[in-house]
């Protein structure tokens, strides 16, 4: 469904061996579409039939030499953009009805810079672990409607003049998928932009995760550049999925590990059933939402494995810190993410 009152938008998506996912997203993007918008794919030196599935739309198709990540990609379909406003989805999304047009309207405020919305909560591949972190991330974007201080580059707009004041992804540091997108969010923030969180403005994710994907991802890609990040600008990481109340999580996850290995020694039994219930209940929405979208086995699993998340991402934090205070460069980083 077209809308042709909204602002014509510049609708970028980087892609990598997604021949899989790519045709998905571009059928829900082309049905909303409206007069004056252009859809620019950005192939990051695929190796599968990406290409050959992006050409069957109407998309301006352009390809890198050689791999050099989302960032890059991202990048260079904005240099071929023509519009005020930047959308940027991953490759591995489908839009809801409505994102482009509510995404618009939310840049309409003369004092927004950026908007980005959040996953649903019908995740595409219906594994435990699959399930758990799409659902996670979700339950982290729905409770942190609002101002934000970072970008996300799997559904944001952003306005091309406060992208290009910003400097762009910065693919010198990230060459591979990591947080390219907060490090672009923060320098925009610290020029004093706005940027929005709009928890309706949703894509359903299609990839699949697991466990070994999930924590290399969080560890080598998330925790350790994000902590590294924070520290850099004199911060605290405390922000959507690293804000105050998690971080007390992770204090109770510490407390219900050390209960519970007393709890098998045959000591620390009520103990460990006290940490298990405040673990629970620091969650308690979290926890309620894998109830309603998997039941039992889906509840019990995505408590254990949020339990694995915060000592994993604990350890992600400490090598961060380690890193930045032993001055390590930006190259052991990315060296450790092309290795992952």
């Amino acid at each position: 469904m077209s809308h042709p009152d909204r602002p014509a938008l510049s609708i970028i998506i980087p892609a990598h061996n997604t021949a899989s996912t790519v045709g998905r997203l571009l059928e829900s993007v082309c049905r909303q579409t409206a007069p004056g918008d252009e859809v620019i794919v950005v192939d990051d030196a695929s190796t599968d039939d990406t290409v050959r599935v992006a050409a069957d739309f109407p998309v301006r198709l352009e390809r890198l030499s050689r791999r050099s990540g989302p960032a890059a990609a991202r990048n260079r379909g904005a240099a071929l953009a023509r519009r005020a406003i930047l959308v940027f989805f991953d490759a591995d999304v489908v839009l809801h009805a409505d994102t482009l047009s509510r995404g618009a309207a939310r840049m309409g405020g003369p004092s927004v810079d950026a908007v980005i919305g959040s996953y649903d909560d019908a995740p595409h591949v219906r594994t435990l672990v699959s399930q758990f972190k799409n659902l996670a991330h979700h339950h982290t974007h729905q409770q942190a409607g609002g101002r934000v201080g970072t970008f996300w580059g799997a559904c944001g707009f952003i306005r091309r003049s406060a992208f290009e004041r910003a400097g762009g992804f910065d693919e010198k540091r990230f060459s591979r998928p990591s947080i390219e997108d907060l490090d672009l969010g923060w320098r925009l923030v610290q020029q004093s932009g706005c940027i929005v969180l709009d928890p309706l403005i949703q894509v359903t994710h299609l990839k699949a995760w697991t466990l070994g994907s999930l924590i290399k991802t969080d560890v080598i890609l998330r925790a350790v550049p994000w902590t590294r990040g924070e520290l850099a600008r004199r911060r605290v990481p405390g922000e959507l999925n690293a804000d105050k109340g998690q971080w007390a999580a992770g204090l109770v996850t510490l407390v219900w590990l050390g209960a519970g290995l007393s709890a098998v020694t045959g000591r620390g039994a009520v103990v460990f059933l006290l940490a298990t219930s405040m673990a629970l209940l620091v969650n308690r929405r979290l926890f309620g939402l894998f109830w309603r979208k998997g039941g039992l086995r889906l509840l019990v699993v995505g408590f254990v494995l949020q339990q694995l998340y915060y000592l994993y991402a604990g350890v992600g934090c400490a090598i961060g810190v380690l890193l930045h205070l032993t001055g390590r460069g930006a190259a052991d980083e990315q060296s450790a993410a092309a290795e992952a």
